[in-house]
């Protein structure tokens, strides 16, 4: 029969006794299960800061190594004793600091070491600077997706497996969400490894965007051509801009992002549009048109239930003296829309890729769909001038972003012979039988976009979204 008593008694820690492991050659992981604000102006020097919720309780708790000494802390010893009896029963090493923070005799830390955010870890990856990616999660997780060049040693394997991991590089620490990542940086801090969680883990790695600018000259006129690429999933919008005048092509959350790019190169948003129902991310195009006061349009050969402005095959818009031709162009959905700038540039959303094209079967028509996808290439889209630039709404996910260059169509139809080139049941039957994992909720992500029922906050539209882009073949 199981003694509560005496279990509490058994896994009480006093401050002198933790003050002693955390000077030993073997320190423990220290826990702070307290209020965050506190822990950002007060905490035990080495602790780290731990939410214990379900969450936490069902997949990372399970995950911790057994054979770490784990010490619970917070303002008082309640919460950590239970905490502490019941993740004693799950096999681990755990106890609680008796008496609470109050016990404790020594200095407090009163700064938190600062983590690497998505950008900042991308700046460094495209700056070739030296780092060791290590991906803490089950090699299940890790095989579905990750940041490439990472390696994956699963949070419960690590101190079994520091041979593995070089002491002369800075390690940056990965996870899903930040959570797993930061016990990985407190376990290898204890070895002595310089360590640095990526902030928000992939879910931000995900969701973060970057810009590059390109300038073109068509017929005598300024174009600029900004592409906002999401790091981790390659999702790419573009802001064309000319004579002042600006249209936004397939804008993701958050739309200030947007916004504050039009205020910096001093362009206002007389147009917002989408290529087609996205299924991977959740569109933002009535968001910014609302804020921005700008013209939402959409393709008419989609169903959508709020109000917007048709874009029908063959229509012809302006930005500044530039035409932008509406080129219907089914296949990756049926109402899929790209977008001829000048005779010179095109969008293409999820049609045509610099690597290959649209997915067909998101619909549950596949044959139907790849057929349609054949004829808007075949008789739309490849018989445009070899010199078209081409921007399409997914990019390479570890291009740098300095070389944010669009390819031309030539360059395209040249890497992509062996597939494009196929005669029409050929090209059916390979992009049919060539069909990868579906992107992660894409239905209720379909369903948001077609309704507009936006969840109400940013972090809930970025947990549907977080994962790898799974729109072309």
């Amino acid at each position: 029969m199981f003694d509560i008593k005496t279990a509490t008694e058994n896994l009480a820690i006093t401050s002198d006794e933790l003050k002693a492991s955390l000077e030993a050659t073997n320190k423990p992981i220290v826990f702070d299960l307290g209020n965050m604000h506190r822990y950002e102006t007060r905490h035990i020097p080495g602790s780290a800061y731990a939410v214990c919720n379900e969450d936490s309780k069902k997949n990372i708790m399970p995950r911790l190594p057994k054979d770490i000494d784990i010490i619970l802390v917070s303002d008082d010893e309640e919460y950590p004793k239970h905490m502490a009896i019941m993740m004693s029963q799950m096999g681990l090493k755990v106890r609680y600091l008796k008496g609470g923070l109050d016990s404790w005799k020594w200095s407090f830390q009163e700064s938190v070491e600062k983590d690497i955010t998505a950008n900042e870890l991308k700046k460094s990856l495209d700056a070739s600077v030296d780092l060791f990616l290590l991906d803490v999660r089950e090699p299940d997780e890790f095989a579905d997706w990750n940041i490439k060049g990472s390696q994956n040693i699963a949070l419960g394997d690590l101190s079994r497996s520091l041979d593995k991991i070089p002491r002369n590089m800075k390690i940056i620490a990965i996870c899903p969400h930040g959570n797993r990542s930061k016990i990985a940086k407190f376990i290898l801090q204890s070895y002595g490894y310089d360590v640095q969680c990526l902030e928000g883990g992939l879910k931000a790695w995900s969701t973060a965007l970057e810009h590059s600018v390109n300038d073109f000259n068509i017929s005598g006129n300024k174009v600029q051509v900004i592409p906002v690429k999401r790091i981790g999933k390659g999702c790419t919008s573009y802001i064309v801009s000319s004579g002042g005048e600006a249209a936004v092509i397939d804008p993701v959350f958050p739309v200030d992002y947007y916004l504050n790019l039009a205020r910096k190169y001093n362009i206002h948003f007389t147009r917002v549009y989408d290529t087609h129902h996205h299924a991977d991310h959740v569109s933002a195009a009535k968001q910014l048109a609302d804020k921005s006061g700008a013209d939402l349009y959409l393709s008419s050969y989609e169903e959508y239930s709020f109000g917007h402005k048709p874009l029908l095959d063959a229509d012809v818009h302006t930005i500044g003296n530039i035409k932008l031709e509406v080129i219907h162009t089914p296949g990756h959905t049926m109402g899929g829309i790209s977008f001829l700038l000048g005779g010179k540039i095109l969008f293409t959303g999820d049609t045509l890729f610099v690597n290959g094209v649209g997915r067909p079967d998101l619909r549950d028509k596949a044959h139907d769909f790849a057929a349609a996808l054949y004829d808007s290439l075949h008789n739309k889209i490849l018989n445009l001038d070899e010199t078209t630039v081409v921007y399409p709404a997914h990019v390479e996910m570890n291009i740098r972003r300095e070389e944010l260059l669009p390819s031309t169509l030539g360059m395209i139809k040249e890497t992509n012979r062996s597939l494009l080139f196929l005669d029409r049941d050929r090209f059916i039957q390979t992009v049919t039988m060539n069909i990868m994992q579906a992107p992660k909720s894409y239905k209720e992500i379909i369903s948001i976009n077609k309704y507009n029922s936006v969840p109400s906050s940013i972090n809930e539209i970025h947990e549907l979204e977080i994962g790898p882009n799974r729109c072309n073949i």
